[in-house]
């Protein structure tokens, strides 16, 4: 193929995100940017929310892909769902925000775009170009946006199955599971196996904490400027602290009211054969054992960083790059979305709402367009002021 303008690896949110900010701020850049990823669009996405039964988006409804924070509930007035949102934040059900994608991916031919290969190695050039290395041959391009999760399971405990494998499928009323977790996804897969019959223990580190976000609402704007002036390690360490477990009211509600589900502050020290061994020795049944934990992003564990940082190596603090203000990687033309840029985006990085923070940043770097007003803080290095 013709060398692409941008590469967005990645064919997830944050990769459509990347698409549709470089495309409304340069029109011109339709049919020169390429995204490589070897499944189809948001097929990961839809995939994950299908096998947990995922109802609804846990972001506000103006957390989407599209540059206009109001386009996702304009386009679902104009077709006749609008009552498909919800809650204090008006969070939309899973399908409403999977049909908006897909007329996004269409509205732009970005289904042409995508080039059905895995990005093996990037090679960044003297010339400020990227050699990219695939599955199967090679391309050059003039910049790249990184917008693969990047993450990897994390998983505490031994013997268990994680989220990320969970087959609900297999559960049978009478059996007996085990949630390992305290975040949103291990009450999912506790509610889920209830309501298939079976008796459920939630296994929580700390009391359930009750909150509508993932992270408070001033990560992404009131404490953004004080995080950005902290050295690494201790914005590292918020970036940490900001993302305790926590789970919306209603979910709580929904836990502590079903009779089959019992909540229990616990630490596990592995699964063992029929069961769990706790850290004070007692043990319990359990037909399955779950782990809700979450997922963890080092850039010198996943092969693709790895690569790119025995080549252009920066600075990583608790697995986490330090990348320019624009998220550029060490002077080189590679950008980063997700989770793997919450030193430059801070705790809300891997949300919808950081693929939205995110875009603002490279595409102005990449487009040379200035966005008439900035949606999220920035550091003072791209305003010269304080926001």
């Amino acid at each position: 193929m013709t060398a692409p303008e941008v590469l967005v690896v990645g064919a997830g949110p944050h990769a459509l995100t990347a698409a549709c900010y470089l495309l409304a701020a340069d029109p011109s850049l339709a049919g020169r940017i390429a995204v490589a990823d070897p499944r189809p669009w948001l097929s990961a996405w839809d995939a994950r929310f299908a096998a947990l039964e995922l109802a609804s988006l846990r972001s506000a409804c103006v957390h989407h892909p599209h540059p206009r924070p109001y386009a996702l509930v304009e386009w679902a007035e104009r077709v006749g769902r609008r009552e498909q949102f919800s809650g204090p934040l008006s969070a939309p059900a899973a399908g409403v925000f999977a049909d908006f994608c897909r007329v996004l991916v269409d509205a732009s031919d970005l289904a042409a775009a995508r080039l059905p290969q895995q990005v093996r190695a990037l090679h960044p050039r003297d010339d400020g170009r990227v050699d990219v290395q695939l599955t199967d041959g090679a391309l050059v391009a003039g910049a790249v946006v990184l917008a693969t999760g990047g993450a990897r399971p994390h998983a505490p405990v031994t013997g268990g199955r994680h989220s990320e494998a969970v087959d609900l499928s297999v559960v049978r009323p009478g059996d007996d599971v085990v949630v390992v977790g305290g975040g949103l996804t291990a009450a999912h897969l506790a509610l889920r196996a209830a309501a298939r019959g079976a008796d459920v223990v939630l296994l929580t580190r700390a009391p359930l904490r009750p909150r509508i976000m993932d992270v408070e609402a001033g990560w992404l704007g009131a404490d953004l400027p004080d995080f950005f002036v902290q050295p690494p390690a201790d914005r590292a360490r918020l970036v940490r602290d900001a993302r305790p477990g926590t789970v919306p009211e209603p979910v709580c509600a929904a836990l502590h009211d079903h009779p089959r589900v019992r909540l229990a502050v616990a630490d596990v020290l592995r699964a063992v054969p029929g069961g769990v061994e706790l850290t004070d020795g007692r043990t319990l049944d359990a037909d399955h054992v779950w782990l809700g934990t979450g997922y963890s992003h080092d850039v010198r564990t996943d092969p693709l960083t790895a690569g790119l940082l025995a080549e252009a190596p920066v600075e990583v603090v608790a697995g986490l790059p330090v990348l320019a203000p624009d998220l550029s990687w060490g002077g080189t033309s590679v950008f980063l979305s997700g989770g793997r840029t919450a030193l430059g985006i801070g705790p809300a990085a891997r949300s919808l709402a950081g693929a939205r923070m995110a875009a603002e940043r490279y595409t102005a770097a990449l487009t040379g367009v200035e966005p008439g007003r900035r949606q999220y803080p920035v550091p003072d290095v791209l305003t010269g002021a304080g926001r």
